[in-house]
């Protein structure tokens, strides 16, 4: 039913599903996709960290860890939602643009196996077989 190469291009856009961009292109060895795709989610994560500690000051963030180091996740909570209330056309930019480089990530997988001739149907390799066949 299902070839190696159709189940490779499936285990690629399942992992890029459930990791995130890039991950399903190292399954299909397309290493410069897979590094642009990570860099450009660190690069969202990088901005709203940024922009995270900016607003709510370093201190604070310093301050809801106890002295063992463990964190308060209470008073965490309590600041992310302060910062998130304070701006959420911030929050809104990184939703939609994670989420449309996640769904572009996927397309992307897709496009790529297309091109390498990954979902070729059966009868197109038949004549292909049959075309290499003859030329011997």
């Amino acid at each position: 039913m299902f070839d190696k190469k159709k189940l490779t291009v499936l285990l690629a856009a399942g992992l890029t599903l459930l990791l995130g961009p890039g991950a399903g292109h190292l399954i299909l060895r397309e290493w410069k996709k897979a590094i642009f795709f990570i860099f450009l989610a660190m690069a969202l994560f990088s901005i709203i960290a940024i922009n995270f500690i900016s607003e709510v000051g370093r201190d604070a963030i310093m301050a809801v860890a106890n002295m063992q180091g463990v964190p308060e996740m209470g008073k965490f909570k309590e600041l992310y939602y302060k910062f998130q209330d304070e701006n959420p056309k911030m929050i809104l930019f990184f939703d939609i643009a994670l989420s449309a480089l996640w769904a572009y990530s996927i397309v992307d997988i897709f496009i790529t196996a297309k091109m390498k001739g990954m979902f070729k149907k059966d009868a197109q390799k038949e004549d292909d077989n049959d075309e290499n066949n003859n030329e011997n």
